[in-house]
């Protein structure tokens, strides 16, 4: 044997399992099935080619599961096809001497994070005598299914017809000073300082009633967010602290089929910042605002039931209306949010989902690994994709680039671990990184 012929054949036998070294379909089950932490898991798995249009592997794709914040997915895609890409920050109509608004659902009105003083500005120029109205509402303040004790999170802020500040108190503590400051400022936000300290700055509040109490940490700024007990009193007053104006409840009054709008942000704006921290309050707000174009009854449900309505008609915005069902009728779904165990989604119909989502769009608005939200410290800059948790279930999916310069789709949930949720990340961020290098 030649020199030449050996050395083609040593690169036959080195080079090509190399060049074929894939994370084969049954390579992929096996681990679903046999890594540290998932063995008293219920896993749900799919893995799909969208250019090849062909599911690579596939584990209880169709069996439904709890899917906690990856229900924003469908929010989110309820919100493309029905609310325009302006989103209205009020609407009103001026009567005389009168100038009356009602909401739209929109929850950016003073917001801590994304303050929006569209109606501030508005109102604050007006030199009618302001009404405003309480527009027919369906929801309570808590989602069906929603943890009792929720309400005292900062990811637990009420929905509401019309939501200011974010439906929450901001607090700064100055641990080292033993000062604090706080907004919103209101006669009926009451304050106390426990005498107690604590490793870290802590803030509690009443269940019922708004009034809290501030425990300093030990040295250091700590920033807290915790929602406040709405009313339709309280948003009011709020509005005449920020405005200087005098604004009165109209309780009797039918929304008038001519009125005008106040034009607020950009609906893909707040769609990134519903995804990407896993915001609730906006996604509950999205389906309150997509009942909204429907019907003078703002509601959650009421924005599943027309997202899911073979009757509904949809398109009307931007294109010729047509009936069709936004998203299949059949889905469990709840809320907006994923906060509700009542949520049962299954791996195919969040594939589904993100089959007819816009992949550049869905890029610019879902979480990026090592980059942006809740995957900021997980995973590879690769992997866009949206998390879910609840105690003891945890999700993940969207889109994955690989190093041959594919892009493909996966869901990966586990549901009912005994593990902690760190090690099923783990785990999830080891098969797909294996995905990556092997497609």
């Amino acid at each position: 044997m030649n020199r030449l012929s050996l050395i083609i054949l040593i690169l036959a036998f080195t080079v090509a399992p190399a060049l074929g070294q894939k994370y084969k379909k049954k390579n992929i089950l096996k681990d679903l099935n046999t890594i540290e932490g998932f063995e008293n898991a219920f896993i749900g798995f799919v893995l799909y080619d969208p250019e090849k249009d062909k599911v690579i592997a596939t584990q209880n794709a169709d069996k439904h599961m709890t899917p906690a914040s990856v229900t924003k997915l469908f929010t989110a895609y309820a919100a493309l096809e029905y609310l325009p890409e302006t989103l209205s920050a009020a609407e009103y109509t001026v009567n005389g001497d009168s100038l009356i608004f009602w909401s739209t659902g929109y929850p950016l009105t003073l917001h801590q994070d994304h303050r929006d003083s569209t109606l501030i500005e508005f109102l604050s120029q007006s030199d009618k005598q302001i009404y405003y109205w309480p527009r027919p509402s369906e929801d309570e303040r808590f989602g069906p299914g929603w943890g009792w004790d929720d309400y005292s999170g900062y990811y637990g802020a009420e929905k509401s017809l019309f939501p200011i500040y974010g439906n929450s108190v901001q607090f700064i503590i100055d641990n080292d000073n033993q000062t604090f400051d706080s907004s919103p400022k209101h006669q009926g936000i009451k304050v106390s300082v426990d005498t107690i300290t604590s490793e870290r700055a802590r803030v509690s509040r009443d269940e019922f009633w708004n009034e809290f109490s501030v425990q300093f940490g030990e040295e250091g700024i700590d920033t807290l967010v915790r929602p406040f007990r709405y009313s339709d009193q309280l948003f009011t007053e709020l509005l005449e602290q920020e405005t200087g104006q005098s604004i009165d409840l109209l309780k009797d009054y039918t929304k008038p089929e001519a009125f005008q709008e106040l034009k607020g942000t950009r609906r893909d704006s707040l769609l990134k910042w519903m995804l990407q921290p896993s915001d609730n309050l906006f996604a509950e707000q999205f389906l309150q605002m997509i009942s909204g174009t429907q019907s003078d009854t703002l509601g959650v449900k009421k924005g599943i039931n027309l997202s899911t309505s073979a009757s509904a008609l949809i398109g009307g915005l931007d294109g010729p209306p047509r009936y069709r069902p936004v998203l299949d009728h059949n889905l469990a779904w709840r809320d907006g949010s994923g906060l509700t165990r009542y949520n049962m989604f299954k791996p195919n119909e969040i594939l589904k989902l993100l089959k007819n989502l816009n992949l550049d769009l869905a890029k610019k608005i879902l979480p990026q690994g090592q980059t942006s939200g809740t995957i900021k410290d997980w995973y590879s800059p690769a992997v866009y994709a949206k998390t879910g948790t609840l105690s003891n279930n945890h999700s993940l999916a969207g889109y994955i680039e690989t190093e041959k310069g594919k892009t493909l789709i996966f869901v990966l949930m586990a549901n009912h671990y005994t593990a902690s949720t760190t090690k099923i990340r783990e785990n999830f961020g080891l098969i797909l990184e294996k995905i990556r290098k092997g497609y």
